[in-house]
């Protein structure tokens, strides 16, 4: 599918124009036949539990499971293999990902004081018992989803992390192996896979096989993000909503106009929905 770049000149546009390019409706990412959808599938998966994952599992991403098939299994995540190139980078990046989580969680300690004889204010900074996270698939790989959730979390302490992914596209029923290379690395082997809004669902309420958390986060789809919102309804604690991707770039004369390309294109692979914006203070970088 090709499209246009389309080129506006900030001076030169009406006030009307400027807002048409820099507001989106929570109604525009979330439309109502799509929250209306979604709400019935999370009363599904509240309802029949495993079965109704399953059930959306095969509808949406055409891949037939039984419940005792959601885990993946240890040895599938020991046998996880990718490019040599590939594990390195991801190596690197969970280095450079941890060491900053590390640094912020140093800066968060336990302190108190006492404001008149026997009465003492303060704070305590604790893990929480568990947190559920979704890492997307289907259109690309996601192993920087993985380690961008799965680091904090385990820097944090949390005891217990539980992490859902979608089977490949393929139908085999198999699951991205650099996101379960990311796994093995941060030692994390409670992992589901199963579609995408069921999965949320089933974090939230819990089900046979998977265990309810105290937390979801992790982006995705529309439908995704319309599953977390509807799990708030219900008193489950997930991130804030995530709507599709909105990146922009500035740039002037001493920009690599190359680098500034690809840079947009991986911002731009996120979804049709995705919104990438170059600015630039010389027109030969456009």
């Amino acid at each position: 599918m090709n499209a246009v770049l389309r080129r506006r000149e900030w001076a030169t546009m009406s006030a009307g124009e400027r807002a048409s390019l820099t507001q989106r409706s929570l109604r525009d990412i979330l439309p109502a036949a799509l929250r209306d959808e979604i709400a019935l599938l999370v009363d599904d998966v509240r309802t029949r539990g495993d079965d109704a994952v399953c059930d959306a599992t095969r509808r949406f991403d055409e891949v037939s499971l039984r419940p005792d098939q959601l885990r993946v299994g240890a040895d599938d995540i020991m046998r996880a293999a990718v490019s040599d190139g590939l594990h390195r980078a991801l190596v690197d990046a969970i280095d450079h990902v941890r060491r900053f989580n590390e640094v912020v969680r140093s800066r968060l300690s336990d302190w108190s004081m006492e404001i008149e004889p026997g009465a003492r204010v303060g704070e305590k900074v604790t893990p929480i018992e568990s947190a559920g996270l979704f890492v997307p698939s289907g259109k690309a790989s996601y192993p920087s989803v993985a380690y961008q959730l799965g680091v904090p979390a385990v820097v944090a302490g949390v005891p217990r992390i539980a992490l859902v992914v979608p089977p490949l596209p393929d139908g085999s029923g198999l699951v991205d192996p650099a996101v379960l290379v990311v796994c093995r690395m941060l030692g994390i082997d409670e992992v589901y896979r199963a579609n995408g809004p069921a999965a949320i669902a089933a974090l939230g309420f819990g089900t046979h096989s998977i265990a309810a958390v105290r937390k979801i986060v992790g982006p995705g789809s529309p439908a995704v993000t319309a599953a977390q919102v509807e799990m708030q309804r219900h008193g489950v604690a997930t991130m804030m909503v995530l709507g599709p991707t909105e990146s922009m770039m500035v740039a002037d004369d001493s920009t690599d106009a190359r680098r500034a390309a690809l840079d947009l294109l991986i911002e731009a692979e996120h979804g049709e929905d995705s919104t990438v914006v170059l600015v630039a203070t010389d027109r030969a970088v456009i």
